[in-house]
């Protein structure tokens, strides 16, 4: 016996009206809508360095630390899977507990593990020690995927539930335009201009610096605001 398919909007509450169509006006209010763009240009600047760290992670061993190819490519892979696999799932635990005990609590869990993040990855890229680089690696990729979940849910959440489709889809258009679409060729030139792989590569920690400033106005305005203001 084939099952009805629900009604759009019927999982928003009992008696709740479907979600109205958003028209253009509507639409381009997600530009001036604060507590959305403090989320997505942050989410822009960790996706910056979280793209240049996976495509130049392995390089960087391999010249400095003397891995293998093969050793460095599966380093690499094994943190990416493990670290924001664990990352994620845990991220999405500590921020809903935060979040119940606070107004902004995902947005704190962003800044707080951003902030850690910042010292983790200029460590990494910084020591001599082949061992410290890869445990301060995996460190920062498990503190940077610790806002995954936490991230998604305040991109929602900071707008009307008729934008939740649109805000989603742009902010995905957003953070590959202006974040990981670019970064490893900005690491790659700048490598090149100043010839010094280790002094290009830490303009990650620096992009992850912003990232964690655009997400503590967001945790301090949002824990400053009356609970209906969320969404302005």
């Amino acid at each position: 016996m084939p099952f009805e398919e629900p009604r759009r909007g019927a999982a928003d509450g009992a008696g709740t009206a479907p979600p109205v169509k958003p028209n253009l006006g509507q639409f381009l209010a997600l530009f001036a809508n604060w507590n959305y763009q403090l989320v997505v240009w942050g989410y822009v600047a960790d996706t910056f360095a979280l793209g240049a760290f996976s495509f130049w992670g392995p390089t960087f061993m391999e010249k400095f630390h003397g891995m293998t190819t093969e050793k460095a490519d599966t380093f690499f892979g094994a943190v990416i899977v493990v670290a924001g696999f664990g990352g994620t799932m845990i991220g999405g635990f500590l921020g809903t507990a935060w979040q119940k005990r606070t107004r902004a609590g995902y947005a704190s869990l962003l800044t707080v593990s951003i902030f850690l993040a910042v010292p983790a990855s200029f460590i990494a890229l910084w020591t001599a020690s082949a061992g410290m680089a890869m445990g301060f690696l995996a460190a920062a990729i498990f503190l940077i995927f610790l806002g995954t979940g936490p991230v998604n849910t305040l991109i929602l959440e900071t707008v009307p539930v008729n934008l939740r489709a649109s805000a989603m889809a742009l902010s995905i258009f957003m953070i590959h335009l202006f974040g990981d679409m670019w970064s490893p060729e900005v690491v790659g030139r700048l490598a090149d201009r100043w010839n010094n792989l280790r002094k290009a590569v830490l303009v990650l920690p620096g992009a992850l610096l912003v990232c964690a400033l655009f997400w503590l106005v967001l945790a301090v305005k949002m824990q400053r605001e009356k609970p209906a203001d969320h969404k302005s």
